[in-house]
Parts: C-alpha cells; structure tokens; sequence
C-alpha cells in the first residue's frame, strides 16, 4: 500500500468538498447580487467534481476492484465532472455578463444529455466490459476536451474586458487558464496511457498514477484561486457601479 495513491485522489476529493462549502457559505452572503449566479455555480462544480476518486482511493488502500465493480458510479460520476466543467464555464460567463442564447443552452444540454447515453451505455448497458478504446478516446474528445477549450477561450475572451485587466482579474482569469491547461494535459496523459495497455484495464492504470493525483490538487487550488479572485473583480464592480448609479441620481 503506497501512502501516496491514498492521500492524493483524498486530499482532491476532501478540498473539492470542502472549498464547495466556502463558496456556499460566499454565496449565502451574497445571495442578492448577480455575482451569486456565478458562486453558486462554481459550488455546485467543485462539489461534483472529484467523486470519481473512490474507487481509486480504495486502491490505494489494497482493495482488489474491477471496473465492473463500479459501473453505477461511474456511469454517474464521469458525467458529474463534465457538469461541474460546464458550470465553471457558466460561472464564468455569469461574471463577464455574456448571456447564453436560447440555442446555446439547448446545445449544451444535448450534448450533457449525450454524455449520461455515452457513458450510460458503456458502463451499465454493456456491463462495464470495456472491448475497445472507444471510451478513453470518445469520452476525453468528445466530453472533456471541448468543455476545457470553450472554458479557455472564455477566459481569454473576459480578459479583453477593461475592467478585468486589473491585478485581482489576472491573476484570476490565469489561475483558471492554467487549470484549463492542466486538465487538458490530463485528459491527454489519460488519452495517451488508456492506448498504451489493453482497454480493459484502462482505469486501473490510470488510478495509480501520481501525475494525475498530483494535478488534481494543484486544479482544486488553482480553481478556488480563480474563483475567488474573480469574484473580488465583479463584486469591486459592482459596487462601482451601484455608487456611480446613486451620484448620477443625487445630480438630477
């Protein structure tokens, strides 16, 4: 038992929960301003995101598992991680003020709904044997790729915004580039290592990985970075607005 495979999937599952928790607590404090839309969010994504760590913390603790033996949880959980990447990008859309189209959002809510059939059908409908490379590759390209640019590509865009270039709105919007970054590291590392043994075996050796453990916390860090310094940006603005509101109004 390598102490190393128990306390790094632990430590991303525990800081995910409990910074959702600080950010609930953020959002309860500013629950009537607009930037709750986006806490609120960034809440829900850091609670759903590491509980697909389970089964790889129960490795680390010397259990024999097979992936069949988790087909329910994961058939949930891989989809629960592509919410929480699409409720950042939410987040983050909330706090530059871009409003999703009524074709947008039924474009994303097809293409979650895709992700519960895709990984519905290979972890409870096929009974979790896994015979071809199809998910790796299909659920990393498919899923999670996308979400990662689109989040990236969000960042850059709010960072065109004046009001963001301020210390707190880089070094927010560059935590979460460089998590973006990070994650599509690992969504190539998992790309890469699912290729390199028989499709079967794919998360077995996957879940013994230290890279993959290692930047998972350092994403759960960078996230709550981000989050937070976005938010001070927004908030900051905010009020801004709402004092040069009430000048305006004291003037006429």
């Amino acid at each position: 038992m390598d102490i190393g495979d128990i306390i790094l999937p632990s430590i991303a599952l525990i800081l995910g929960v409990f910074t959702s928790g600080v950010f609930v607590v953020w959002w309860l404090q500013h629950r009537n301003r607009r930037s709750a839309n986006a806490l609120i969010s960034w809440a829900i994504a850091l609670f759903l995101m590491y509980w697909f760590q389970v089964p790889a913390i129960l490795i680390g603790f010397g259990k024999v598992i097979t992936v069949t033996k988790f087909n329910l949880l994961f058939a949930f959980t891989f989809p629960m991680v592509l919410l929480a990447l699409i409720l950042v990008y939410i987040g983050i859309l909330q706090i530059s003020g871009t409003k999703l189209g009524k074709k947008q959002k039924i474009a994303l809510s097809v293409w979650f709904f895709s992700a519960l059939v895709f990984f519905g059908y290979h972890f409870i409908l096929s009974g979790g044997i896994i015979q071809t490379y199809f998910l790796p590759l299909g659920g990393n390209i498919a899923f999670y790729l996308i979400i990662r640019v689109l989040i990236i590509l969000a960042l850059i865009r709010l960072l065109y915004q004046a009001e963001m270039r301020t210390l707190y709105g880089v070094l927010g919007a560059s935590a979460l580039i460089t998590e973006g970054f990070l994650g599509l590291a690992r969504n190539f590392f998992i790309i890469d290592k699912a290729l390199a043994y028989p499709p079967q075996l794919w998360y077995l050796h996957i879940a013994q990985s230290q890279f993959l453990f290692i930047t998972q916390t350092m994403s759960i860090i960078l996230f709550v970075i981000g989050f937070y310094f976005l938010h001070l940006v927004y908030h900051g603005r905010r009020e801004r607005n709402l004092i040069q509101a009430n000048e305006g109004t004291l003037k006429t």
